[in-house]
């Protein structure tokens, strides 16, 4: 594991009284939280996993996004879709909030892919949060990234602490089979608060003139048919 910071022990000591009183799930141990955050997630946490071919329509790429978010249709609040063109690549952005967490997306229409996916857990959730009895020390903020990626090793892990409104937090960051992780985690919760992940440039443009999976070259989306819709839907 790459530490970017050295961290002492007088650091991971907090006074967390001042910070919110915890109630009594505070102490939860770290691998239950990670257990509960990867049970909202869909089975594959790596947008690589989910990718198929083949064109989609704006539909089915939306249905892509909150497959990999782990939530149906009926479970959105509020949503919002728009459309970009990036080098060649035909985009749907996709954007939905579920309770009060957002969910930001960009999807290769082209290509049957996701390009980016993140979460953000709200400002007042995470203020909120149950505090643990005693905060996370840098191996155990990385065992809740491999515990969602259990493909990579401590090795490929950065991470950095800092400190943000008298929280400390880890910021988590690695590449993975072409794939850019980031991760931020609440090191007095023990909860990872947001991540993103976002494909390689190799990986991107690998496929771009690449046909799909039925023969035909990936060009039925064009610019004249979209319109965007930059407002969120109730």
């Amino acid at each position: 594991m790459k530490t970017k910071k050295t961290l002492t022990a007088a650091a991971l000591s907090l006074s967390l009284a001042a910070l919110l009183a915890a109630p009594t799930l505070a102490s939860e141990p770290a691998t239950e939280a990670a257990s509960e955050a990867q049970n909202t997630k869909a089975a594959s946490f790596s947008i690589q996993d989910l990718a198929s071919g083949k064109a989609l329509t704006d539909e089915e790429a939306i249905a892509l996004a909150l497959d990999h978010a782990g939530f149906t249709q009926d479970e959105v609040d509020r949503q919002r879709s728009e459309y970009d063109r990036d080098d060649g690549l035909e985009i749907l952005q996709v954007e939905f909030i579920v309770g009060s967490d957002e969910y930001d997306y960009e999807i290769d229409l082209n290509n049957g892919r996701i390009i980016s996916g993140s979460y953000d857990m709200s400002d007042a959730e995470q203020y909120n949060l149950p505090a643990r009895s005693s905060s996370l020390t840098d191996s155990e903020a990385a065992a809740l990234v491999l515990e969602m990626l259990p493909d990579a090793a401590e090795d490929d892990l950065w991470i950095e602490a800092d400190r943000d409104d008298g929280r400390m937090y880890y910021e988590v960051d690695l590449v993975l089979e072409d794939v850019e992780y980031s991760f931020d985690i609440d090191a007095d919760a023990g909860v990872i608060v947001s991540w993103s992940q976002e494909l390689t440039d190799r990986s991107l443009y690998a496929g771009l003139n690449s046909t799909n999976s039925n023969g035909n070259t990936n060009s039925r989306h064009h610019e004249d048919d979209h319109h965007d819709d930059d407002r969120y839907d109730d």
